[in-house]
């Protein structure tokens, strides 16, 4: 059985330093120009470091789909989640790295989510539960909907008339740009719920972080299902709904209606 933490913690160390090191060509170039530049960085990091590691892997990613040895396990990379913020300088930004033993989700077997700011680290195994720099977190005790802290991305969104009534049932309404670390924030407890219904949403941005979720005792919906499954591919884009207990996501999609 392959040790996947060391794996996916030197893939996320390498893409992080190299893409820390340009971080000081911030304001010498427009934003767009900037971000491919990160994204590069990222992709090349990445790319180099599976080259070097004697497993087979397919890897997903934004960028295309590429195969190391046999290709037996996806991997899915967002080797920079949160790009536009990393750009402009505003957290959070992460790397979110993901490992299944088939081509969905619900074969996913581990993930790691790494803060581009702060170096904190979240790391899931299937079955074993998720860690923040090596220490075990849950998600937050039930709390009414109108009371909790609810992450949503109301970017680019369609969907304005089941959003404006979540809007108006909460009282704490928060929108990090960042997927995977919104995420991660509901399985910390920092956030009670996330919700996207854009169905826009990348499976390369959320795979690490739905493992996250399940690992520390959360619940989410893809596309209105619970637990939803998702193909790990570059095109796969979803509806999201993530929440710290069964209770508050069935609340939350009765407020929707």
């Amino acid at each position: 059985m392959v040790d996947w933490k060391p794996i996916l913690q030197r893939l996320s160390d390498k893409i992080q330093g190299s893409v820390l090191t340009v971080i000081h060509e911030r304001n010498t170039m427009p934003v767009h120009k900037f971000k491919e530049l990160l994204d590069k960085q990222a992709q090349d990091a990445i790319l180099e470091t599976l080259g070097k590691l004697d497993i087979g892997v397919t890897l997903v990613s934004e960028e295309g789909d590429q195969v190391f040895g046999n290709g037996r396990y996806t991997m899915v990379a967002d080797p920079v989640d949160g790009t536009t913020n990393l750009a402009r300088g505003l957290t959070p930004a992460v790397t979110s790295i993901s490992v299944s033993e088939t081509y969905h989700q619900s074969g996913a077997l581990a993930g790691i989510i790494t803060n581009f700011f702060t170096g904190g680290t979240f790391f899931a195994e299937r079955g074993k539960g998720v860690t923040l720099d090596g220490t075990a977190i849950t998600v937050a005790p039930d709390v009414k909907y109108r009371h909790g802290m609810i992450g949503m991305d109301i970017s680019k969104n369609p969907a304005m008339d089941r959003l404006g009534r979540l809007i108006g049932a909460s009282r704490h309404i928060r929108q990090q740009g960042c997927s995977a670390m919104s995420l991660c924030s509901v399985a910390a407890g920092t956030l009670d719920a996330h919700i996207d219904l854009r169905g826009i949403v990348r499976a390369t941005d959320i795979s690490a972080g739905l493992l996250m979720i399940r690992e520390a005792g959360g619940v989410y919906s893809i596309n209105g299902e619970l637990i939803g499954d998702m193909e790990l591919t570059q095109t796969t884009r979803v509806g999201l709904v993530a929440a710290s207990n069964l209770r508050l996501l069935e609340e939350i999609e009765s407020i929707m209606g």
